[in-house]
């Protein structure tokens, strides 16, 4: 994935705020054992974890990297981290210690947050935390532990300017033009700017084929795990797509389903894809039926990375993705039965009926509205508001 492929190694190659990137750098450099941990914050694609990895490049430290948002019991943290905080490197090298999106341990945390607060006070080596969002529930007793550095986000010139050299190194023509809309349409997540230029770039890249993107949500949500699903021709990119996605597994699933025949257009990449997917939901009934939980990550991996690798090549070009059917029309049907029982309710309370007898009338009443005086009578009595009378006069 490009994100990955042209992560900045160096500072001179990373896009952001100087004034904070020399203040990390010299943090790191000063740092003592006993000091502060540094606590990094800013939007979704400002560069945090990249900075991260480019001062290590750049200081010639060994990066032990994990991510918080990622481990459901205290044990999962104190296991990654205990060891790394206090042992040198095997190489030699000086250590910097990374723990990603410690705000994301919020809805699954038994204990982590304890344990990180214990590390800060024991590690030998510089400890840096990131954040989306450092007032995130649980992140005061961290803040009040950690020197906070502020990352903004990417100025649209630093984006474009990026995804140029990006188009420059993969042998891309490009309209300037495309290049900065993409940019603008990023709002500073340049992660972001970098994922949508990796699913329209072909051997060219026009303004008319930035047109539909849209503007965009910087945090991840369906639309960008689809895009990731359907555009990445890697298992491990696919395999990753849905992290930070908040739909469960079924309704994951009913949106590929209902997408891949708009983003597949050849007929062996659709039979592969249905047939993974057919396979998933295989496992999803087993699942199910013996709740086997163990079986989710063969329903996971058959619908994202059976699906992506389904295809011989990528498809340029941008794809307007679908609701699914099934679920609209679960929806409508909810809709419809809620408006049923709201006249039958009413009806009732004239009648003096159930409200599912009182629901049997309203064949009668459609008929009855066919006569305008009693419609208004009806209407009137009955206190039908205006979404009540079209559904009785379209049953």
């Amino acid at each position: 994935m490009w994100t990955e492929k042209y992560r900045p190694e160096t500072l001179s190659e990373f896009k952001g705020s100087r004034k904070e990137v020399e203040e990390v750098k010299q943090w790191i450099e000063g740092w003592e054992k006993g000091d502060q941990a540094l606590l990094l914050h800013g939007p979704p694609g400002c560069g945090k974890t990249a900075l991260v990895h480019s001062l290590a490049n750049e200081l010639d430290r060994e990066l032990f990297e994990t991510n918080a948002s990622e481990a459901r019991r205290k044990g999962d943290v104190k296991d990654k981290l205990e060891q790394a905080v206090k042992q040198r490197s095997f190489t030699g090298k000086d250590k910097l210690i990374l723990v990603d999106e410690v705000d994301g341990m919020g809805r699954s945390d038994r204990g982590g947050r304890k344990v990180i607060n214990r590390l800060l006070k024991e590690t030998k080596f510089p400890l840096i935390l990131t954040a989306n969002d450092p007032y995130a529930s649980g992140m005061k007793s961290l803040r009040n532990k950690a020197k906070e550095v502020e990352l903004g986000n990417v100025h649209t010139n630093s984006v474009a300017a990026r995804l140029r050299e990006i188009c420059e190194r993969e042998g891309i023509e490009y309209d300037d033009e495309a290049v900065k809309s993409i940019a603008q349409r990023a709002d500073g997540d340049l992660r972001s700017a970098i994922n949508d230029l990796e699913s329209l770039a072909t051997d060219s890249l026009k303004a008319e084929d930035v047109k539909d993107l849209g503007y965009r949500e910087t945090e991840r949500d369906i639309f960008e795990a689809l895009k990731i699903v359907f555009k990445s021709t890697s298992a491990s990119t696919a395999s990753d797509a849905t992290e930070g996605v908040e739909e469960d597994y079924g309704k994951v699933f009913g949106w590929i389903r209902e997408n891949v025949p708009k983003e597949y257009k050849r007929e062996g990449d659709l039979s592969r894809a249905y047939d993974n997917l057919s396979e998933a939901d295989v496992f999803r009934g087993r699942m199910q039926k013996r709740q086997d939980w163990s079986l989710l990550k063969y329903v996971y991996g058959l619908m994202t990375v059976g699906v992506s690798l389904s295809k011989e090549e990528k498809y340029s070009g941008w794809t307007s993705y679908s609701y699914p059917s099934t679920i609209k029309k679960m929806g409508r049907s909810k809709a419809a039965r809620n408006k049923r029982d709201a006249i039958g309710k009413k009806v009732g309370k004239k009648l003096h009926l159930s409200i599912s007898e009182a629901s049997d009338t309203i064949p009668f009443l459609n008929l009855l509205f066919q006569k305008e005086e009693w419609k208004e009578e009806l209407v009137r009595k009955l206190e039908l508001d205006e979404k009540e009378v079209d559904y009785i006069e379209d049953f």
